[in-house]
């Protein structure tokens, strides 16, 4: 088959890597890489015309969902793959995601869920994956292991820049005291499904009324207005607190080395380290770390984020929050271990940084699972299945 692979902002390149592996043919557009959220046609399509003008290709694929693509991909009659690993993606609810062609998969089994119910056509709930032929191609050295070698180890963003931070000081008390319970209430508690916020009817009209620009973009989305806004001002705000929280709680016993961009004054007593290329150092991190702490999104509901497989694929041991749909990918405590408030978290840590050979079994384990069920190969063959193609002999 022949794929048209178009990236995006930040975007990584596992999936035509894989495609090309097992025989198809991928041509990568990634000169000028879309922008996801612009809904506006200020991005310059004419590369991705002329591609599909061709008539060449017998699918258009991409990492998240991109409304501008869809429509190009609606006008050309062909048919667009979108395999979703960020979350919330909002561009999931923009009008263009009821196109005939597109084929959206979804990491997320709640949200998948949420989009059947709203009668979204041609969705599909596909856990994510790890790319292991390129990971296993890597080399580790000594020096690596002296470099990237730690206890406890979290590579990514604290998410400091969040909306709840650009408005907290003109927010009034009515406003600024339900929202603050909302967060208090489900800080570090990972004990079941938390669902996305949905604002009060008056806090929701409070944002609106306030910011012109904010009412013009909620409207943009077929997603309800006091949703929109429950994600955009409490579900990053929370990511913030989570995992500031949870990396000082550990900080406290044990040293914990942080990979990230973020800039924050609350993560003083954290081993702070510039980010690493997730192509070239991240897996040498995941590999070199005792243990690899996940702190999930709160906008992801149910669902299993990439880190995940990404530190299984490198041999590394996970210690993430409970997320439920652990439950039927993995099996927790054989390949995985999890944590549902701030006490197991710390029990769990010392136990298994005192435990060396259960430790490494774990990570043994969850390197078998991955390598077994949720190779990129595995996972796109799968949808491509879906989507009507018979399988390869590759």
């Amino acid at each position: 088959m022949i794929f048209l692979f178009a990236a995006s902002e930040n975007s990584i390149f596992d999936i035509p890597f894989a495609l090309e592996h097992m025989g198809h043919t991928v041509t990568v557009l990634d000169e000028i890489p879309f922008h996801i959220m612009d809904l506006n046609y200020t991005f310059p399509l004419q590369p991705a015309e002329q591609a599909l003008q061709t008539g060449q290709y017998d699918f258009v694929i991409s990492y998240n969902y991109i409304p501008l693509l869809s429509d190009l991909c609606e006008n050309y009659k062909t048919i667009y793959i979108a395999w979703i690993y960020d979350s919330p993606m909002t561009t999931l609810f923009h009008s263009s995601v009821f196109h005939s062609v597109n084929r959206i998969f979804l990491f997320d089994h709640a949200l998948y869920e949420r989009m059947q119910q709203i009668g979204i056509p041609h969705i599909y709930y596909m856990p994510l994956a790890a790319n292991t032929t390129r990971i296993n191609a890597l080399s580790l050295s000594d020096k690596d292991r002296k470099r990237y070698s730690c206890d406890i180890s979290f590579v990514g963003s604290l998410y400091e820049k969040n909306a709840y931070n650009d408005s907290r000081n003109q927010m009034p008390a009515e406003v600024a005291v339900p929202m603050n319970h909302y967060l208090m209430h489900y800080l570090c508690n990972w004990n079941a499904v938390r669902s996305w916020p949905v604002l009060s009817s008056n806090l929701t009209h409070y944002f609106l009324d306030t910011d012109p620009k904010l009412k013009a973009s909620a409207e943009e989305y077929e997603l309800p207005a006091n949703m929109y806004l429950g994600l955009l001002y409490l579900s990053r705000k929370l990511a913030e607190m989570e995992r500031i929280t949870v990396l000082n709680t550990l900080a406290e016993q044990f040293p914990v080395d942080l990979y990230t961009n973020s800039q924050s004054d609350q993560i003083d007593i954290l081993r702070k380290h510039a980010p690493v290329n997730y192509y070239t150092e991240l897996n040498k991190v995941y590999h070199f770390s005792r243990i690899n702490l996940n702190i999930t999104l709160p906008s992801i509901e149910t669902g299993i984020p990439l880190r995940i497989f990404d530190i299984m694929a490198c041999g590394g041991f996970v210690l993430s929050n409970y997320q439920k749909e652990f439950d039927s990918l993995f099996t927790p405590g054989k390949d995985i271990v999890l944590f549902h408030d701030l006490t197991e978290l710390k029990e769990q840590a010392a136990y298994y940084l005192s435990h060396e050979q259960e430790r490494l079994i774990i990570a043994a384990e969850g390197y078998r699972t991955v390598n077994r069920y949720y190779t990129y190969e595995i996972q796109l063959q799968k949808i491509l299945t879906i989507c009507g193609q018979p399988e390869n002999d590759h």
